[in-house]
Formats: C-alpha cells, structure tokens, sequence
C-alpha cells in the first residue's frame, strides 16, 4: 500500500510537470509565436490551505514521593520511658498517645501549684471580706495579693505544660513508623521517637523546562506510574508550581498530588510523571511545501491566483507537516507540489489532486497491464 501511494505521488509530480509543458506549448499568440515563459496559461500546482495546530507535547519525567504530611517525632523533654504504645505501619489519630516518660514529679509540681493558688485566691477574698467591714487593708497590700494570684495560676498552668510535656502523641491523624525505643529506655529531645505520614495523597516534585512556564500551572492533569513497574498510570493534578527558574537546569519544579486513598502507594517511591502540554497554536502546512533558500524556510502562497513568497520559521516537523511561523494566514493555499516551476507573480493552475490521481492510474494502467501480459 506504502509503494502504491509513493507511486501515486511520483506519477502526480511528473503529471504537473507535463500539464505546465503542455501548457506553456499550447500557449501561443494569435500569430503562432509562444508568449513569454507561458505565464498566462499558469503553473500547474497543488495546493492545500493552512490550517491551525495546537502543538502538544508529552512531557516525561521522574520524581520521588513524599506524604501529604510527615513528620519526624521527637520528645521536648528527657526522662525514663514507661510506655510505648507505638504499632509500626498502624492508623493513629490526632492526639493519640504515642510514648510516656515517667511524669511523678510534674504530676506533684502541678498539684503544688494548685494549691498555691487556691491559696491566694483565698487570701484575696479574705482581703475583700475585711475590707468590705472595717476597710483596714490598704489597697496597694490587696493589689499584691491579687498579682500573687495571677502568678500562682501562670505557675499552675505552667506545670501543666511541663506534665504534657511528658506524653508524646500524635500531631495528626496518619501511619506511624518504627520505634527503637522501650520501655525502661532513657531519652532526650535528640531522639527519634518515631515517624507519622499521612498518606491518603501522596507529592511528588518533578522538573519542566522552561518553555512550558505558562503552559503547565495548577489543575493541569498528570498520569503517574512506578518507575520500575508495568502497572497501568494512576491520574493525578499539578497542585503547585515554583515561583522561579533554576539557572543551571533551566527548569521548574512543579508538584503532583496523587490519590492514595487505596494505600496502594508509600512515600520515597520513585515515579514516572507524564503530561500532556501544549506549547501554543501554530500554522499547519505540508512539509513538502516549505523551501530553502539563502534567507531561509519559505512556501509558496496562491494570492489572488499568482504565486506569493512567504517567509518563515520552522517550529516542529511532524509527520508529513511542518509547524511554521510566519507571514501565512489560516486558509490561505500553500502550494505543495509543483513548486519546482513557481516563480514569483507567476500565474498559478490550481489542479485538483483527486484528477491527478486518476491520472496516475490509467497512466499506470498500460504498464501493469503489459507486465501481467
């Protein structure tokens, strides 16, 4: 089938040469002499109007996965561990306790200092009382009494802090990690307690170069799959895009979020992100119709039925078209074959490919027909 269209084609570009012979032979003045070049009866061309492209790209790349959230557990302050309730790669929830440190002194720190306070609090009042019968408390006394107050319930509070200092729980909801801590172990705010993720989704960053700034923002859609893995893609958005260029890689960084909600997926795996992207709308001309010459790329353009040079700058070849830029408008009839002939302002003979095809068959007819023969 490939060999019959090439033949087509080859027949079709030797029927346009002969149908310009023709012409500029049958051509003649009223007196039997040939007008110059045989400009009036028209160079035998096909055309093809300029069409619009979107010009899109699959972009591939590869990125590491991290958690929605992840932290790193660590204790504020030392102690003695007597309990650990940590179940690796279990759900925990926001505030579930995680690890206890041995809290008897805190424990008796805050129920001094609630007593301290009701202390004072009944000083006051014993103030307002004497002062309400004979007014013999001066009041600078009564105002000390009162800030003694407002100190003893800063003391109770902080005592409080420092006895839930003494339980690590969850920061939020999520998986928690592997512990190397038991009970009876000693501790202290350098130690690593254990790991939570919250992996319902799950980031990965990936590098765009720089020609698709504009092009690739949030809510683009992704397809990501395990870079080692022949697992069909899983969908997923760009939910972030950084706010500057790298000047080495001259690239960004965006971000994909990707729905984990079957826990089919752990943070650190690497993925393959692919994209589809377009780079913007471009003209659409036959590759054969662009030529070279010592400026450059350019096509030939039927205006108003004589041939038009345009110059352009090639975008992208794509299969059998070539993306330009240029001063070509959409519509306009780019000539594609027969542009060996074209001069410019020369008359143009726009024939139709369908005739040329039928052409080419009965001239290949008699050929074939003398081979089965």
């Amino acid at each position: 089938m490939r060999n019959r269209l090439s033949l087509n084609a080859v027949m079709r570009c030797a029927l346009l040469l002969a149908a310009g012979v023709v012409a500029a032979c049958d051509d003649t003045s009223s007196n039997g002499a040939p007008r110059y070049g045989g400009q009036n009866a028209g160079v035998a061309v096909l055309t093809q109007p300029a069409t619009l492209s979107d010009l899109r790209e699959t972009l591939t790349s590869v990125g590491t996965a991290r958690a929605l959230k992840s932290v790193s557990v660590y204790a504020e302050t030392s102690g003695r561990v007597t309990a650990v309730n940590i179940d690796a790669d279990s759900t925990v929830q926001t505030g579930d306790l995680l690890l206890q440190l041995d809290d008897r002194d805190e424990v008796l720190a805050v129920e001094l200092a609630g007593v301290q306070l009701a202390d004072a609090e009944r000083l006051v009042k014993r103030y307002i009382t004497v002062n309400i019968q004979d007014a013999n408390i001066p009041e600078s006394q009564l105002d000390d009494a009162r800030a003694a107050v407002d100190s003893a319930r800063i003391a109770l509070e902080q005592a409080r802090v420092d006895l839930d200092r003494r339980r690590i729980t969850a920061p939020f909801s999520g998986r928690v990690g592997i512990t190397e801590i038991d009970v009876g172990d000693r501790i202290d705010t350098n130690t690593l307690v254990t790991t939570i993720d919250d992996r319902s989704v799950l980031l990965v960053n990936f590098s765009v170069p720089e020609v698709y700034v504009d092009k690739v923002t949030r809510g683009t859609p992704v397809d990501v799959s395990l870079w080692d893995a022949a697992d069909a893609p899983v969908s997923g958005e760009i939910v972030a895009v950084d706010s500057r260029i790298d000047i080495n890689s001259r690239s960004f960084i965006a971000r994909a979020a990707i729905d984990n909600a079957s826990d089919r997926f752990r943070p650190g795996m690497a993925f393959e992100i692919s994209l589809n992207a377009s780079r913007g709308i471009f003209l659409s001309v036959p590759d054969v119709a662009v030529q070279w010459g010592a400026d450059g790329a350019y096509v030939w353009v039927a205006e108003s039925g004589r041939a038009a040079r345009r110059e352009v700058r090639l975008v992208k070849r794509l299969s059998g078209a070539v993306l330009i830029e240029g001063d070509v408008q959409t519509g306009e009839l780019v000539v594609m074959e027969g542009v060996q002939s074209v001069r410019a302002g020369a008359s143009l003979k726009v024939l139709n490919i369908g005739e040329l095809d039928g052409m080419a068959e009965s001239a290949k007819s008699p050929d074939t027909a003398a081979a089965n023969g």
